[in-house]
């Protein structure tokens, strides 16, 4: 097709798509598309609610009745990552050898615990009886790990390492759970690359020029067209043929033959394949739920090939151990949350591995690849211990989702007692702990379990560490009036995060709270001392200096902190002022808060009393009135107008009795 010589261009276009996606829901707020990835189907599957993800799917997989596995030669994101891998590999002069793998083992693993995790929530919170639609229900970026030095990782071992050592396109042919989806459509699909000549003497360059290791040249001189189910139509081979026989077409033509398709002869021995599975479903459930089924498969898969070329070549080269050194210390630093430095790392480890590559000599191991591996056979004692450890994490891991779907359905149904008996034996081993620890502690909470409460609040801190969520437990366990447990939670706080003054700030609170007005003026004179630019410390030094007495020294600390922050000291030096009986001075403080949050109606009626002390009390009125324009339900508004309606009546009474 014409524009086939465009794909390149389109396929960076998908990417910059991909991104602007995710730049219009968190950069700039637009939310009513969200995740498009196809695990949405499941989810539908799971709860009946229709996604955006859902529809995408749906389309997709119509679309792939027609075209087979073009979707995954034209718009998949992470066929693009492969195939930009290899071309920087090439431009480096790094030619990594097509080798065929033929094994849908892994992809299996993937699909069946999709399948299994569908029928379990089916079992535990019943079959979804109603569709409900919600384009935006996940989060575009939903399932892509936080870290972007995961996410290089992860474009090392699924992409660079893998086509390195097996070729183009290498996940998409061993690991790709939807590549083997779409190897199903293929055999519906009427769009094929189909001969439309016949064909002169070549070279093969069809074949050899296949991103996918296909025997296109032997498929179109015996069938007159591309059969073989994982064709993704990329149209390379198109464009490869020196002699323009090669098309795409949705009708037969009179070359069409019948005939089984042609398999290249797989690179790997079966049982290679087996102790690669083994090893994928072991780091899947050991690190899988940190690390992601992507990046867990690829690893799996690329332990058990260095596995059994060191055993049977009883030597280790020096590429292959600086790709395990690179993975090993990759893998410590994946928790690194600093974009910065995260892509730094990221691209640092990206670069050995090329450098590596590009310079030291693996001729051995390609070796092996394309000639001994077919015949290689893994040891039955060493195959058999892999597997009956992957099945036994694999149970295990059954076990556990079992777990978490019962107490799904019972915080489903409001039995927290029994959601809290479940999760507390299991929460650790949740696909997000950090989560699973958090609705632990506020299920605690509803049942008055606060002192377990605060620990799972603390644990979960402990596995990702999150100020916002840190503010909201403190909120709870504080609005709760459950002070002892937030002095807990506070003091870890403190000490987790002592540059967040905020932290130390709740923390005198509570002190305050608890009676404890000594140590509060303590901590807050610390608060001061470290940050003395922040004016919430300030203001919190000045309450307590009030508190106990000493309200000059507590106006000084109120006045730096409106020099610093005047919006925000003057809700606070008018609260203060109007407690001395200083209407007159809280006057003008009052104006400057209202003008700087003109929303709060609160704010509007303690205004309006301070004018009402004085006397003024047209003006309170006009400003309770403006404060039921914003707030129509204000009940307080209303009954304080009318009090100083009755003052003003009063008033006059009194003047005409003088008369």
């Amino acid at each position: 097709m014409f524009w086939a010589k465009y794909r390149n261009w389109l396929l960076m276009l998908v990417y910059v798509l991909f991104f602007l996606h995710t730049a219009l829901w968190h950069h700039w707020g637009y939310e009513g598309v969200g995740h498009l990835g196809f695990g949405e189907f499941f989810g539908t599957l799971r709860n009946g609610v229709v996604t955006a993800g859902t529809i995408f799917t749906i389309i997709v997989f119509v679309h792939a009745m027609l075209f087979g596995g073009l979707f995954c030669g034209w718009l998949c994101h992470w066929g693009i990552t492969q195939d930009l891998a290899a071309g920087i590999m090439r431009r480096l002069g790094i030619k990594p050898l097509m080798a065929q793998l033929n094994s849908k083992i892994i992809p299996w693993i993937w699909f069946l615990i999709i399948i299994a995790q569908v029928v379990l929530y089916w079992i535990y919170s019943g079959f979804p009886t109603e569709l409900s639609f919600n384009p935006s229900a996940t989060p575009v970026w939903s399932g892509v790990p936080r870290s972007i030095m995961l996410i290089c990782m992860t474009t090392l071992a699924s992409g660079f390492i893998l086509v390195f050592l097996f070729g183009e396109r290498a996940f998409c042919r061993c690991i790709c759970t939807f590549r083997l989806w779409f190897s199903w459509f293929e055999k519906l699909a009427p769009h094929k690359v189909r001969q439309t000549k016949a064909c002169a003497s070549c070279s093969n360059e069809c074949t050899d020029a296949c991103p996918m290791g296909l025997m296109v040249a032997e498929e179109v001189k015996q069938l007159g067209h591309v059969k073989n189910q994982e064709c993704i139509k990329c149209h390379i081979c198109i464009g490869a043929c020196p002699h323009g026989v090669l098309q795409t077409s949705l009708r037969k033509n009179e070359f069409h033959k019948d005939g089984p398709q042609i398999v290249p002869p797989a690179a790997l021995s079966n049982s290679i394949s087996w102790l690669q599975a083994g090893f994928a479903v072991v780091i899947l459930v050991l690190f899988g739920f940190d690390l992601g089924g992507n990046i867990s498969l690829s690893l799996g898969f690329i332990t058990g090939f260095l596995l059994i070329q060191t055993w049977q070549s009883r030597r280790i080269s020096t590429l292959e151990a600086a790709v395990i050194v690179t993975l090993i210390v990759g893998m410590y630093f994946r928790h690194d949350m600093n974009d910065a430095s995260s892509l730094l790392k990221g691209l640092l480890a990206i670069s050995v591995f090329l450098l590596t590559a590009r310079n030291l000599d693996y001729n051995k191991g390609f070796e092996f690849i394309s000639s001994k591996a077919k015949e290689t056979r893994v040891p039955a004692g060493m195959l058999a211990v892999v597997i009956i450890l992957a099945m036994a994490l694999g149970a295990k891991e059954t076990h556990n989702s079992i777990l978490f779907h019962r107490a799904n359905a019972a915080k489903s149904s409001n039995d927290l007692k029994t959601f809290v008996a479940i999760m507390e034996g299991c929460a650790g081993a949740h696909l997000n702990p950090a989560n699973a620890y958090f609705d632990l502690g506020n299920a605690q909470l509803a049942i008055n379990m606060p002192d377990k409460a605060v620990n799972s609040f603390i644990k979960s801190l402990e596995l990702d560490f999150n100020k916002k969520a840190a503010d909201t437990m403190l909120e709870r366990l504080f609005t709760g009036k459950l002070f002892n447990q937030s002095l807990m939670l506070a003091e870890w706080l403190v000490t987790r995060s002592p540059e967040t003054p905020r932290f130390r700030i709740a923390l005198g609170n509570i002190l305050i709270q608890l009676n404890r007005l000594e140590e509060a003026q303590k901590v807050y004179a610390e608060t001061t001392e470290r940050f003395p630019e922040n004016h919430d410390a300030l203001i919190a030094q000045g309450e307590i200096k009030v508190a106990m007495g000493d309200s000059e020294e507590g106006l000084k600390f109120m006045l730096t902190a409106y020099e610093i922050a005047p919006a925000s000291a003057s809700i606070h030096l008018a609260d203060f002022y109007r407690r001395l009986g200083r209407q007159n001075e809280a006057e003008q403080y009052f104006v400057q808060a209202v003008t700087a949050n003109p929303e709060n109606s609160d704010l509007m009626i303690d205004q309006g009393m301070n004018l009402f002390e004085q006397k003024k009390y047209r003006e309170a009125i006009e400003i309770w009135q403006t404060a039921l324009e914003k707030a129509p339900n204000l009940v307080v508004a209303r009954d304080y107008i009318t009090m100083a309606e009755l003052e003003i009546k009063k008033r006059r009474d009194a003047i005409l009795g003088r008369q």
